[in-house]
């Protein structure tokens, strides 16, 4: 007699906060569905249903990342392997004949919170990291199966149920950072001396970072001036590249950093393999140390991208003073995907700006460039469910040391905003320890407006 195990997750998206980190873990949990169903029997008679007997019941929490391409190879890795045993021979569990009457057993899964989020990227290449739930269950029935007697130890797997990771930024609001940045020559033959396009000074100031799936534009701010005369600016233009950067070896870097499990396909097969594992099981798989980096400009094509700095040909003359201007820029949130790190796939965001100068009758592009990392936005439960109680990086340092040092404040009428009161009815007001830090960009291409440059946040 066959029965149904079902997995029912509390959540199908499972919230990190923060950066990927190593000491800290999230709950994923929720229940696990078991009943008879009536079975056929001889002349494929529908027969009553039996009570069954469960003797084990493992759930497996899996995580992989692949890269693949049809007709050059396949490569895979897996990301963490999470089981919990619910039921165990020593303990069986009777599932009851009635077919309407279900068994619950609940599951609550440690899930290590330095995973990368879910990701689906699809170029000439394809790199995808997914998570699922698995379950299997083993038990004993009586009953028979046709003209013969079944056997008693039975074997049933769940379907499996897709979980989304997503990884939330816990820092305040973007702040604007202010870079200075040294002007280079977009072409390699140019007609402007370099002591000129070395004394164009340009600041920038963007935001620390920008939501992926953000409605409303954010802001480039853009100061230029020359500490020499006779330069002037006609316009500029602004790009946001998205690299992706495929690597058929799976970054080193990102191995020793992150504790992956020793058992990886083709070894040990991915639970849910992919069509073209045969071909990694066949020792078919990309060349060794292999990259491929895909660009693409991701704002919106609708929304201008070049600005004039001053109506007319003249163009706007370039002084030791500064000129300002504040220009908005909208994202493509169709093609955007956030800065993202895995074995596979690395990728990163860049604002590059040219701008097109003259001087003594000559034109010339030159520019700079500026990282900006691409963060996702809120994300609701998809259960239409309120987050419950906040994470741990949310109320503790990564040292174990409390963000709030005074503790939450409790909720009283009489209470002004920072304040607490004791016992005795005293008013206490509360410390907030904060923790300012300094994030560290490195950024290599091999685009020739490339540029080092001095911020400020």
């Amino acid at each position: 007699m066959p029965i149904n195990v079902e997995i029912i997750p509390s959540d199908n998206v499972l919230q990190m906060y923060g950066p990927q980190e190593t000491d800290c873990a999230y709950s994923l949990s929720g229940q696990i569905l078991l009943s008879t169903t009536p079975s056929r029997g001889a002349f494929n008679k529908e027969t009553r249903s039996q009570p069954a007997l469960l003797t084990s019941l493992v759930l497996t929490f899996e995580g992989s990342v692949e890269h693949f391409a049809k007709g050059q190879g396949y490569n895979a890795k897996r990301l963490c392997s999470v089981s919990q045993t619910l039921v165990v021979r020593a303990q069986p569990v009777a599932i009851p004949s009635t077919p309407d009457h279900k068994v619950a057993v609940v599951f609550d899964l440690a899930v290590p919170g330095w995973l990368p989020a879910s990701l689906s990227s699809k170029h000439a290449t394809t790199a995808v990291t997914r998570y699922a739930l698995y379950a299997k269950a083993v038990y004993q029935s009586e009953e028979p199966s046709g003209l013969w007697l079944g056997s008693k130890t039975k074997y049933r797997d769940a379907t499996p149920v897709p979980i989304t990771l997503r990884r939330n930024r816990t820092t305040a609001p973007p702040k604007k950072c202010t870079f200075a940045v040294p002007t280079r020559a977009i072409s390699t033959s140019s007609r402007i001396p370099q002591d000129v396009i070395s004394a164009i000074k340009a600041r920038a100031t963007i935001p620390s970072y920008v939501l992926q799936n953000a409605s409303e534009p954010f802001d480039l701010r853009l100061d230029v001036g020359a500490s020499v005369s006779g330069v002037t600016v006609h316009k500029f233009g602004v790009r946001v590249i998205q690299s992706s950067t495929y690597g058929t070896t799976p970054d080193q870097a990102f191995l020793r950093t992150f504790p992956l499990p020793a058992e990886q396909p083709p070894t040990v097969p991915l639970l849910a393999a992919h069509e073209l594992d045969s071909l990694y099981m066949a020792g078919i798989a990309f060349p060794a140390n292999a990259l491929r980096i895909d660009k693409d400009d991701v704002l919106h094509p609708d929304h201008p991208s070049v600005f004039n700095m001053q109506e007319g040909s003249q163009g706007h003359a370039l002084e030791t003073e500064l000129s300002s201007i504040t220009v908005p820029l909208h994202l493509d949130t169709a093609l955007v995907k956030p800065t993202y790190a895995s074995p596979y796939l690395h990728i990163a965001h860049r604002l590059l700006v040219d701008l097109d100068i003259a001087y003594n009758g000559h034109r010339e592009r030159v520019g700079f460039h500026l990282p900006l990392p691409l963060y996702d936005g809120p994300l609701r439960s998809s259960s239409g469910a309120q987050a419950g109680l906040p994470a741990y990086v949310q109320l503790y340092h990564s040292n174990g040391e409390a963000k709030y040092v005074a503790g939450l404040p409790a909720y009283s009428k009489e209470c002004r905003p920072g304040e607490i009161k004791d016992e005795a009815g005293a008013s206490h007001p509360v410390e907030f320890r904060r923790r300012h830090v300094r994030a560290r960009s490195d950024c290599t291409d091999s685009d020739s407006s490339s540029s080092e440059s001095e911020s400020s946040c």
